[in-house]
């Protein structure tokens, strides 16, 4: 094959070569020569390493597979997504849920690594959606997740559309009610380490939540506010509400850009967690956690 050429569908993720292509087996034997071959990138087909259309299956057939993974409490393998089929797939989940009479309340803010291909992966935001089944009282079953970690975070409640970006200078006209919360992230693929698109396909991970009273946010402070974690009244962790985002107002203005980016409006009375001051906690049954954020409120969980 000379001076070949690839072109990678973005819609299907399959790959056309250029030319004629010889086909080889493992001893270099030639099999036969294809003109313009179309390969299976996504994994899917039955007549590999030809493409026979199974891609078309591939939003449906991994977000079952993300499902299965949390029904049966049992991880899944990671299978690195393009961009647009890692939105259609966490698209998928929510319509998913909704069909099944859940109430979409709000979404999460989370990070991941953006690829593995590069030298110096950078952290990027993603989030997750969260509807009412998600919420927890004082207590979580641990045996219904994979590998439950809760994170201390600011949760908002937000007093109007989120459909555009947002100054900081405006942040306050956005939030009526501010709250200390832990968010609990589960990603099916277990403790294996993802990238971006995996995390997105995942809903970030999205697993639960609960969090304590509403403040009036014009009387949160929340830049000198601490958060302090307990496991069975032992402090585990603490952190200054500035290790989100450097302040975390700042992380509703960066999700409101990444909400434009994603064509996500959020409603008013919607809930958003900020991201966490401090590192993840790993809910081992037994256990009774509680998040102590002084002048915001406190939360109390029970790992059963």
């Amino acid at each position: 094959m000379t001076n070949p050429q690839a072109f990678i569908n973005p819609a299907s993720g399959s790959i056309r070569l250029t030319g004629e292509v010889d086909f080889v087996d493992a001893e270099g034997k030639l099999i036969e020569s294809v003109d313009a071959p179309k390969l299976c990138a996504c994994g899917l087909s039955k007549d590999k390493p030809r493409c026979d259309g199974s891609h078309k299956e591939y939003i449906k057939l991994f977000a079952e597979q993300l499902r299965n993974a949390r029904e049966l409490v049992k991880p899944c393998m990671s299978f690195s997504p393009m961009a647009k089929k890692a939105h259609d797939i966490r698209e998928n989940e929510l319509a998913y849920r909704i069909e099944a009479g859940e109430t979409l309340v709000g979404v999460k803010v989370g990070g991941a690594l953006d690829s593995a291909n590069s030298a110096e992966p950078t952290s990027v935001m993603i989030f997750g959606y969260l509807t009412d089944a998600m919420a927890l009282t004082d207590s979580i079953k641990t045996a219904n997740y994979i590998y439950p970690r809760a994170e201390a975070e600011v949760v908002f409640k937000i007093s109007k559309e989120i459909s555009t970006e947002i100054h900081p200078s405006e942040v306050l006209d956005y939030v009526s009610h501010v709250a200390a919360g832990f968010e609990i992230f589960d990603y099916r693929y277990g403790q294996a380490q993802i990238y971006a698109n995996d995390a997105i396909a995942d809903n970030a991970g999205s697993a639960a939540y609960v969090y304590s009273h509403w403040v009036a946010a014009h009387e949160a402070n929340l830049e000198n506010l601490t958060a302090q974690v307990f496991a069975n009244e032992i402090e585990i962790e603490t952190a200054p509400l500035t290790a989100i985002r450097g302040n975390p107002w700042l992380a509703l203005v960066l999700l409101s850009k990444v909400l434009v980016e994603n064509g996500v409006k959020l409603p008013a009375g919607s809930i958003v967690f900020s991201g966490s001051a401090t590192k993840a906690i790993h809910l081992a049954a037994g256990n009774n956690y509680a998040l102590d954020i002084k002048g915001l409120g406190r939360v109390e969980l029970k790992a059963i």
